[in-house]
């Protein structure tokens, strides 16, 4: 039999009707077409685990009703006359209602489909000239040493902190490395209890804007701004309030009037790249008083910053516990890890403890065991030592390049990042079309249009980093760029 069938003991029903009822309705959805041979009485009630007098009572019960026949010698038969049931007084079968698809039935308000990310290439890496941002080179991930911190972690005497399920809570001792090692550099001062690890700074966000969000609150964010978190606030939040990026970062106003809660990217705006000034992050902590909002400071790129004096984050600045700060050790060890960690007073971390726990209950602790014995061992802090001097060399080598080669393209690319923004303002050539035509010459850029809230203000801007790719190849692709930029502005000149 082409279809199986699923018996219910639990059913009210009995074993015979059952088998009688699926084996209708599978001849009268065409399922089972006519001519169709159906097991034997035998095979049916081995298949079922039900006696064979049982399949038998349900086959003579079908041949009633003329939905199945019996050829001597042959066995049973979806029976060719089921057509004449309508001539012969017996009713036709309900017409099935169509059943509605998995995306009609998800909750809409929840889903931000129309808002695009950035794209790249899954396989970017495979390209010669992979100018994406914020990945790593994977020459310079120290893999002795996280060999060497996974081993000890993986230890008999340390088994019980990680094969174990922890309920909702983290890893003590990767809690103490934030709390001792990580945040003090970055001017935070907090209890271990006022932090919670993540699977990044996304996720941070996340959880963050579930626990303040509602149909009738109001989120505020940079634009442009980070696309993946216009799309967590748009799910969240009744609505989303666009705060204009200027040469001090966002701009603080009356439009802040009202809203519930802000993301901000004040060290290193994405995908800007500027600073926001000390007197906007007054005017931004000053007007979370006033209007009575919140703030959560994504500080993305804070362990590799190589700036002398990398500016301290807002949180370092907060007086009101108005902040929730988000950090990340992904631009430093490696995206692909997706650790991260929240610093917020206790009583929101113990709400997003409990939020979190409800999706995952925690990262995984042999992970989060790993990363805590990288840390203390020194292992992180020396990686950062290196991986801040390459980007620093790698800033200097493209800034050069590029504005000896694109002079009029550069819009942005501040000192102590990795990223450079890029526009054709002379032609106005559109980013997309820029990008697709260098793709085909093994050079990936990527357009940033989904980071601004207008097509039209974002449509000619796109961005080129420097922290993957092969930094000897780092001039050879810039000229490649260059040589696929001055095709597409000849064929416009056309």
């Amino acid at each position: 039999m082409a279809q199986k069938l699923n018996i219910d003991r639990s059913q009210p029903s009995g074993l015979r009707d059952q088998i009688v009822s699926q084996i209708s309705r599978l001849i009268f959805e065409g399922l089972m077409p006519t001519g169709l041979k159906l097991s034997s009485c035998r095979e049916l009630a081995r298949e079922l685990d039900v006696s064979i007098n049982t399949v038998i009572s349900a086959y003579r019960k079908l041949e009633e009703e003329q939905l199945i026949e019996a050829r001597p010698r042959s066995g049973y038969f979806v029976s060719s006359e089921r057509g004449m049931r309508a001539d012969i007084g017996m009713p036709e079968p309900a017409k099935i209602k169509p059943r509605a698809s998995i995306g009609d039935k998800l909750n809409k308000l929840r889903r931000a489909e129309d808002i695009e990310t950035i794209f790249r290439p899954n396989d970017w890496y495979s390209y010669e000239f992979p100018f994406v941002c914020n990945q790593i080179d994977e020459s310079s991930f120290p893999v002795a040493e996280w060999r060497e911190c996974t081993r000890l972690a993986m230890n008999r005497k340390d088994l019980k902190i990680w094969s174990a399920d922890g309920l909702y809570a983290d890893c003590a001792e990767l809690i103490e490395q934030v709390a001792q090692r990580i945040l003090p550099r970055r001017g935070i001062f907090e209890p271990t209890d006022s932090i919670l690890i993540t699977l990044g700074t996304q996720n941070g966000l996340f959880i963050t804007s579930l626990l303040f969000g509602g149909r009738d609150r109001i989120a505020a964010m940079e634009d442009p701004g980070y696309p993946d978190a216009r799309k967590i606030l748009r799910s969240n939040f009744g609505s989303v309030r666009f705060q204009p990026v200027d040469k001090d970062g966002m701009i603080v106003d009356e439009r802040l009037r009202g809203v519930d809660l802000v993301f901000i990217t004040p060290n290193r705006q994405f995908p800007t790249t500027v600073t926001m000034s000390e007197s906007r992050r007054h005017a931004l902590l000053q007007a979370a008083e006033e209007y009575d909002f919140y703030i959560v400071e994504d500080d993305y790129e804070c362990d590799v910053d190589y700036r002398p004096s990398t500016p301290l984050p807002l949180h370092s600045l907060d007086k009101t516990d108005r902040l929730i700060y988000l950090g990340s050790l992904s631009k430093g060890l490696s995206p692909g890890l997706r650790l991260g960690y929240l610093t917020a007073p206790p009583e929101f971390i113990e709400a997003a403890r409990d939020c979190r726990g409800m999706m995952f209950r925690h990262p995984p602790m042999i992970l989060q065991h790993t990363a805590a014995t990288f840390i203390r061992l020194g292992y992180y802090d020396g990686l950062l030592r290196r991986v801040r001097l390459d980007y620093e060399q790698r800033w200097h080598q493209a800034n050069a390049i590029l504005r000896d080669r694109l002079p009029s393209f550069v819009k942005n690319g501040e000192f102590g990042g990795t990223n450079f923004i890029l526009a054709d303002h002379e032609t106005g050539l559109d980013a997309v079309l820029i990008a697709k035509a260098a793709l085909k010459r093994d050079v990936i850029v990527e357009p940033i249009l989904p980071c601004f809230s207008s097509a039209r203000d974002g449509s000619k801007y796109f961005r080129l980093g420097v922290s993957s790719i092969n930094r000897e190849l780092i001039e050879s692709g810039i000229d490649r760029l260059c040589g696929t930029i001055k095709e597409l502005q000849q064929d416009r000149a056309i």
